[in-house]
């Protein structure tokens, strides 16, 4: 009897594992305005690009919206302005888990990087499970992924004190 109990509370944790995640909003803030709180609808109206690494010897590809571009949305100063004081600064991603990575400004703006940075919303043509998304900050290029935050539920742009 105990074991097809614990099969009937495993099998339902199982299916929610491997389950799309729910699309959210995502506030993206920037130091000295007010944030911006960016919709599923409006990530998906962005530029969008794909981003590839290798994890434990296969190689993944993500596809999502450009972060410059959801930047660009809050207000941040992109392209042939991005310069000087402008570079002072930082990019955070946050997941619900509390982890965060920091990036430079100028690493997420073609202008400086051939590569792109994306909010990522599906992984191999999938949408991304509940343990990844529902959005993975993804930075094409790197060799490994231990910047690459999972989860994310907010993005700031800060200068550097």
């Amino acid at each position: 009897m105990r074991p097809l109990l614990l099969a009937a509370l495993i099998a339902p944790m199982a299916v929610w594992a491997a389950a799309p995640a729910l699309a959210q909003d995502l506030k993206v803030t920037v130091q000295g305005r007010d944030s911006v709180t960016l919709t599923p609808a409006d990530l998906a109206a962005l530029p969008r690009a794909k981003a590839t690494f290798t994890a434990h010897g296969k190689q993944i590809t993500y596809e999502g919206a450009l972060l410059n571009a959801a930047l660009k949305q809050a207000g941040v100063v992109s392209g042939d302005r991005l310069m000087g004081r402008y570079l002072n600064q930082v990019v955070m991603a946050k997941g619900a888990d509390g982890f965060t990575a920091t990036y430079s400004l100028g690493e997420t703006d073609p202008i400086y990087r051939t590569n792109p940075v994306i909010i990522a919303d599906r992984k191999d043509g999938q949408p991304l499970d509940a343990k990844e998304g529902p959005y993975r900050l993804v930075v094409d290029g790197d060799l490994r992924p231990g910047r690459s935050v999972r989860q994310v539920v907010s993005v700031e742009v800060k200068a550097v004190p």
